[in-house]
């Protein structure tokens, strides 16, 4: 008796830290080389797709030269005179065959193209057929959203402000995993420029995720968070293998204790 007790105990504190290794995020991040830490992390190498939608601006030091580039809306002001504005956030939709329609210079296409390459692209075609200064363009996706779905605090479609978003940083802005959600088995769906789709596995736990390439998240990227078998809040909870073992234990010691009251 006093030996299948002492079983139990072991049991429940080999399962107790196994599940507790099991919610670190980059285990062991310090024992990284200082070498690799110090190299320069790749770009997020987002790509321009089909239904992105780009907040485009034009600048120059001569700023009449390319007004004709940026779209320009009346209004009305405060003694009702009509003027023109420059709005710097209507945006162009990348449609369904890659192109962006502009003032003067038509259609582009864009898709599959970098940020920067498509700056560059929309910058010569301005220069130096319509100007005598190379402008400055400045693209940004402004519909950039990231899908989270599964065991966060709180799921939805996320909406990215800025030019990149990496998994943790997405993870947070959900609310980051609950107790239950595997970290070590983080889906990743992703839509290619070509419409396929591409699927990874995230380790959390993994000290390398740092140096993944698929660490950087692009535009629509859908995440999933699995749930683990673990079914109450708790990361230190008995896996149900470990929680079936002490059943059938404890229906054993009952039936053992039967047996020995009538055997008296």
């Amino acid at each position: 008796m006093r030996n299948i007790f002492l079983f139990t105990i072991f049991l429940i504190a080999l399962a107790s830290c196994k599940e507790a290794k099991q919610v670190i995020y980059l285990k062991e991040a310090e024992t990284l080389p200082i070498e690799l830490l110090q190299q320069k992390s790749e770009p997020a190498n987002v790509k321009i797709a089909i239904g992105d939608e780009l907040s485009l601006k034009i600048e120059s030091d001569d700023q009449e030269s390319v007004a004709m580039f940026n779209r320009e809306v009346i209004v009305a002001s405060e003694n009702q005179l009509s003027t023109t504005k420059n709005i710097s956030d209507i945006s162009y939709k990348v449609d369904m065959n890659g192109n962006i329609t502009m003032p003067v210079i038509g259609k582009v296409s864009v898709v599959g193209l970098t940020v920067y390459e498509a700056e560059q692209l929309i910058a010569s075609l301005i220069y130096p057929q319509y100007v005598k200064k190379e402008p400055v363009v400045t693209i940004n996706i402004s519909n950039f959203k990231i899908t989270i779905l599964g065991d966060v605090s709180s799921p939805g479609v996320i909406d990215v402000d800025k030019d990149k978003i990496n998994i943790l940083e997405a993870l947070a802005m959900a609310g980051d995993l609950n107790i239950t959600g595997r970290r070590n088995n983080v889906m990743l769906i992703r839509t290619q420029d070509d419409g396929s789709r591409e699927i990874y596995r995230y380790d959390l736990n993994d000290k390398y995720l740092l140096f993944s390439p698929y660490f950087n998240l692009r535009q629509n990227d859908m995440i999933y968070v699995e749930q683990n078998r673990s079914k109450t809040r708790n990361a230190f909870t008995l896996p149900t293998v470990v929680t079936f073992s002490l059943s059938m234990v404890s229906t054993v010691v009952s039936i053992a204790t039967l047996i020995r009251t009538f055997t008296r």
